[in-house]
């Protein structure tokens, strides 16, 4: 991976193989970035929501259990602590959608596991919280 300045507070990541991406700053730190693409604030919440989705889908396949769906509303709260800018949780809202209600309370232990498993989570110093709704439809 490497990344480069390509403008004015926007910089470009690129990963062998795969499309760039733009980068730039969040709008609360410098008001005149260019908006429509992600932060490295927005990118570090995104890989802690989609970490778990795919740490879901491990623990169900190891567990032979099945869902149809997976949702997470990802919350990150910033703080600043003696001049210092850091995160202070981040907060993971997943939905899971299943088939049968017999597999509810299944899903609700793989969706812990998820969290517990989630590479992602394990290497934040700061609270990871998790809240999941299964839902049968």
């Amino acid at each position: 991976m490497n990344t480069e300045s390509i403008g004015k507070k926007v910089v470009t990541m690129r990963l062998e193989g795969m499309d760039e991406v733009k980068v730039t700053s969040a709008p609360d730190w410098w008001s005149e970035a260019e908006g429509g693409m992600f932060s490295p604030q927005t990118l570090f919440v995104s890989a802690s929501a989609s970490c778990l989705i795919l740490s879901l889908y491990q623990v169900a396949e190891r567990m032979h259990y099945d869902f149809k769906h997976a949702f997470v509303d990802a919350y990150g709260e910033m703080e600043e602590v003696d001049g210092v800018w850091k995160f202070a949780k981040i907060e993971l809202n997943l939905k899971v959608t299943i088939d049968d209600e017999s597999m509810r309370e299944k899903i609700a232990k793989a969706a812990e596991m998820a969290h517990n498993f989630c590479p992602i989570r394990n290497s934040l110093s700061i609270p990871s919280i998790l809240n999941y709704e299964v839902i049968v439809e």
